[in-house]
């Protein structure tokens, strides 16, 4: 049997719900404020602590969480192994780090995709490609295995 997948182009798909953990302030407000001025389907929620930011995604259901490492509650590679516990949804890690090690680490805890923050604006372009890469990936793979009614 051949099973049609509709797959929305527009509607809801196209806004992403995002909750951003940094334990910088300033991180938090500069990416949201630069992300949602070219990309206004963007929604994006953040906070400076980790286990606040899992209950977060526990009350909110977002599309995609975007973590940073260095955090002193606790390194984004901890964040997502907890996360993994309570949820499969996609996270991006943004952090300053560009080690090797740190970024295979990140991936074997469970992170989606590893961007590396930059002082160019030219990077946050790229920065919301990957998050919509992964996000889409993950509506796609729910979409597939969501048993036909």
């Amino acid at each position: 049997m051949l099973t049609t997948l509709s797959i929305p182009i527009w509607g809801d798909w196209s806004i992403v719900r995002i909750i951003h953990v940094d334990d910088e302030p300033f991180v938090l407000e500069i990416t949201k404020e630069i992300i949602q001025s070219f990309d206004r389907e963007v929604e994006m929620r953040g906070s400076t602590s980790p286990k606040e930011a899992i209950e977060l995604v526990k009350e909110t259901e977002p599309d995609c969480v975007l973590s940073d490492f260095n955090m002193p509650e606790m390194d984004g590679i901890e964040f997502t192994r907890r996360l993994r516990e309570h949820s499969m949804i996609p996270v991006v890690m943004y952090s300053n780090v560009s080690d090797e090690g740190v970024t295979s680490k990140a991936f074997e805890a469970g992170v989606d995709d590893f961007v590396v923050k930059q002082d160019n604006s030219d990077h946050y372009v790229v920065l919301m490609k990957r998050i919509r890469n992964v996000v889409d990936l993950h509506r796609v793979k729910k979409q597939l295995l969501t048993p036909p009614i």
